[in-house]
């Protein structure tokens, strides 16, 4: 152990509530492990900073234990030793539960006693890493502080001499100061009073990591897979009278198409083995074994994976574990080899020499038509021989998370309530949570829930009748709703009316730009992949006296920014018909896409769909697209609804 580093006397701003003296990480690589320590000493200054004394510590007793050396207050050129009179309370959290997950991990925690404004307060613990077994290497992130804290701060590196530990750090970390220790290495990496770094806002995630440390023992992509594949070729290793071959022998006997196999085991693993995750006794990185996932039905992503890789297997199917991040993982390929960057694990099999993604913690994927690649932007695969990190390409979403369908009938008179009927097709895994509530409930208590949905969605509708249903086919659920309400109307019975269609215009897009001291050539962030669409249609009371209905909605098929912009409409003299989408293509864009669409917006057709009544007879030449296909409510809640132009469909189907 050396000294702390040494404290910073930086005028601090009005009203902080702590000064740091110090605060450091410390880990020493060794032969059985990793230790990691931190210590701090801190000034409290106000009374929002007495919260410093709350503290907690976690760790995972499978695999580490944590020793508390040091918590001490400083008065007046006093130390008091809270150690000596108070104890930590551990407790076992469970953090996630209610996301079914079990890490097992143990929390520590004490309310320092005594504490006043004015003190300083002192703590120091260590975290040891134990050798578990499981194949696993010295690896690990340091993080500098990213905002504008005064202080003196530290990361320390020791490894043994020789080690063949390697080390990144991001561009704006201080260098580091290297000695020779004799049997060890020391880096430190030292930073006194900083400012926040200047990072470009609205990029990606991977410009906006700072001050980052990283050291890694694995000396490439290909020693984490292989470090990992044993323990997955285990854990899939069936008894010789294992039930997952009667299973899979089932499933054969049904089929011998590959595509119908791998849907109905994927099926399988789905539907009958519920979702736990299990981070016990190592749990976070080793899959548990096939047959005991079987036998007591549930499981993690490693679990499931494993389950279905040896089913499939078993038909004669080629499948692979593979690594992913369920984030996204935006710039993993810029950091050092290590599995942490790794949080969610796939199964890739090939089907007609094509690979099929397929992740058995999903619910509802019933053909492999319908199956996209993981939102991981990397992809790690496990097994023997050659491997490298494997970048997953992005690809215009297939269709809309959302598609909302409201027909309006005011024929009645601009004065009378209008008729509705109202649909939404919602996707994507929140409406698993959303059918469990509905058909956990007698029908009459569903329709007071959509009931009360719907006037939360259209205020001004009075619903007399509500539906549901489930596409288990096609992943989607189906809610709507007819009722009777306002009908809004602008303008009066002399100068005319105006309805403007729900969801008819487009907002014209921000501007993509930076203030002057930040980095001007990082591309922008999308907000990939959102999809939206919309239907509407409107029958208008007959024109009053000496008035002719007329409609404006020029058709649109553009893309600015990597967002496609898709409207067509249509108007018969009685009946105004518009469907529009939203579809965002391309996580990011360049700085020069974003300085395209920057000069674009000012031409960008932000105008609304609308009908209203004119004193002179309309043409509406160049207004429609009387071609365009304007679907159904069947057809907005099926497989392929009419949400984009023909050409933008055939190109990400």
């Amino acid at each position: 152990m050396i000294a702390p580093p040494t404290a910073a006397d930086a005028p601090l701003p009005p009203g902080a509530p702590v000064r740091v003296l110090y605060a450091e990480q410390q880990v020493r690589v060794t032969a059985n492990g990793q230790e990691d320590y931190q210590a701090s000493r801190m000034k409290l200054l106000s009374p929002e900073g007495l919260a410093a004394g709350n503290l907690a510590v976690a760790w995972s007793p499978a695999s580490e234990e944590m020793i508390v050396h040091r918590l001490a207050i400083i008065r007046g050129g006093q130390t008091i030793d809270i150690l000596a009179t108070q104890k930590f309370t551990v407790i076992q959290r469970e953090n996630n539960l209610e996301q079914s997950m079990l890490d097992g991990d143990l929390t520590a925690t004490l309310q320092t006693a005594g504490l006043q404004v004015g003190d300083e307060v002192e703590f120091a613990a260590t975290k040891r890493h134990h050798d578990t077994g499981l194949g696993e290497r010295a690896e690990g992130f340091l993080q500098l502080p990213v905002v504008g804290m005064r202080g003196a701060y530290r990361v320390r590196l020791l490894t043994p001499k020789g080690s063949s530990v390697s080390y990144r750090a991001t561009a704006d970390a201080p260098q580091p100061a290297v000695r020779d220790l004799g049997s060890e290495t020391e880096r430190q990496y030292l930073l006194t009073d900083p400012d926040t770094p200047t990072v470009p806002e609205d990029a990606p995630l991977r410009y906006r990591i700072a001050r980052l440390v990283q050291f890694s023992d694995y000396a490439d992509w290909a020693a984490v897979s292989h470090a990992f594949d044993p323990l997955y070729v285990r854990a899939g290793t069936l008894a010789a009278d294992s039930p997952i071959r009667a299973e899979a022998a089932r499933i054969a006997a049904t089929t011998t198409d590959p595509a119908r196999r791998v849907e109905a085991a994927l099926r399988l693993v789905q539907d009958q083995i519920r979702y736990v995750y299990v981070g016990l006794d190592g749990g976070n990185y080793r899959p548990a074994a096939a047959d005991e996932t079987w036998k007591r039905r549930f499981g993690d992503c490693k679990a499931k994976t494993v389950l279905l890789i040896a089913l499939l297997r078993e038909m004669g199917i080629a499948a692979e574990p593979v690594l992913v991040a369920s984030k996204g993982g935006d710039g993993i390929d810029q950091r050092l080899p290590t599995p942490g960057l790794f949080d969610h694990v796939v199964v890739r099999a090939t089907v007609a020499g094509k690979p099929i993604w397929l992740d058995g913690t999903r619910l509802g994927d019933r053909t492999l038509a319908t199956l996209d690649p993981p939102g991981s932007r990397w992809a790690l695969p496990l097994r023997t021989g050659s491997v490298a990190l494997e970048a997953i390409a992005p690809r215009p979403p297939r269709v809309p998370t959302r598609i909302d369908v409201v027909e309006i009938d005011a024929s009645a008179g601009f004065d009378k309530p209008g008729r509705y009927h109202i649909q939404q097709t919602l996707r994507g895994d929140e409406i698993f949570g959303m059918r469990a509530q509905l058909a956990g409930v007698a029908a009459s208590d569903a329709n007071k829930l959509l009931a009360t949905y719907w006037r939360q969605q259209m205020p001004d509708v009075e619903p007399s009748r509500t539906g549901w249903r489930f596409d288990d086919d096609n992943r989607l659920l189906v809610l709507d709703m007819e009722g009777e309400g306002k009908v809004d109307w602008d303008g009066d019975d002399k100068d005319g009316h105006t309805h403007y269609l729900f969801s008819g215009g487009f907002s014209p897009p921000n501007e993509r730009k930076r203030p002057k001291d930040q980095p001007q050539d990082a591309p922008f962030a999308n907000d990939y992949p959102a999809f939206t669409c919309s239907a509407t249609t409107v029958k208008v009371p007959p024109a009053g006296k000496g008035l002719y209905w007329s409609f404006s909605s020029r058709p649109m098929d553009s893309s600015l920014g990597g967002v496609a912009y898709w409207r067509i409409a249509s108007f018969d003299g009685q009946t105004a018909r518009m469907v529009r989408s939203y579809r965002v293509d391309v996580p990011e864009i360049s700085a020069a896409d974003a300085a395209a669409l920057n000069a674009a917006i000012p031409n960008f057709d932000n105008n609304k769909s609308y009908v209203w009544e004119t004193k002179r007879k309309p043409s509406l030449s160049g207004q429609l697209d009387a071609a365009g296909h304007f679907g159904s409510f069947a057809e907005f809640a099926g497989a392929a609804p009419p949400c984009q132009s023909e050409v933008r469909r055939d190109k990400t189907s």
